[in-house]
């Protein structure tokens, strides 16, 4: 089974990829891989805020009915971030320009999920 480090770093291998973390529930990054490319982000505060940035997503499925949130995409000026979730304990987060492949990266975000989950288990 693949490390989360490898599997975050297979993520910013794809063109326009900044960065992938895993973050906690609480907002605390518990692993995190960057590009060499591009401007630098502020880890800790993308995690934080994209914790806490789900919860309207998560009570809009619930009280519409359709279920847990399993992926949210929020589209910027210059930016795209993909936040596909990992159970109830944590997320997976990529910031990316607006040149990277959002089909691939949704893709990927979803077959790594399992892994991912796999490895924050233990």
């Amino acid at each position: 089974m693949p490390s989360i480090q490898e599997l975050l770093h297979s993520f910013i291998k794809i063109r326009g990829v900044r960065s992938a973390l895993v973050v906690g529930s609480d907002g605390l990054v518990l692993e995190s891989a960057l590009s060499s490319e591009g401007e630098s982000v502020d880890i800790e505060a993308v995690g934080a805020v994209a914790a806490s940035g789900l919860v309207p997503g998560i009570d809009l499925g619930l009280q519409t009915g359709h279920g847990k949130l399993t992926q949210a995409i929020y589209e910027y000026q210059d930016a795209i971030i993909v936040i596909e979730a990992l159970g109830d304990d944590a997320v997976l987060v990529i910031v990316t320009h607006l040149l990277a492949n959002l089909g691939l990266l949704r893709l990927q975000a979803r077959k790594a999920r399992p892994d991912l989950s796999r490895a924050l288990r233990g």
